[in-house]
């Protein structure tokens, strides 16, 4: 099972790096955790999961 949290996180952390260089659209950090929590809740209600890469499985195509 994929920690939520942790999910949430990458997200966020992926959003904020995104708005860094855009003076006139930044996004705070509290912001960035919630449109994270959004958009996994988005994710789970269109039956999608999260889940971590079986790296023995994507090494082998």
């Amino acid at each position: 099972m994929v920690d939520p949290h942790q999910v949430n996180i990458i997200i966020a952390t992926t959003v904020c790096a995104f708005f860094k260089d855009a003076p006139d659209a930044q996004i705070g950090t509290e912001e960035a955790k919630l449109l994270a929590k959004q958009i996994t809740e988005a994710l789970n209600a269109a039956g999608l999961q999260v889940v971590p890469v079986d790296l023995e499985i994507k090494g082998s195509r």
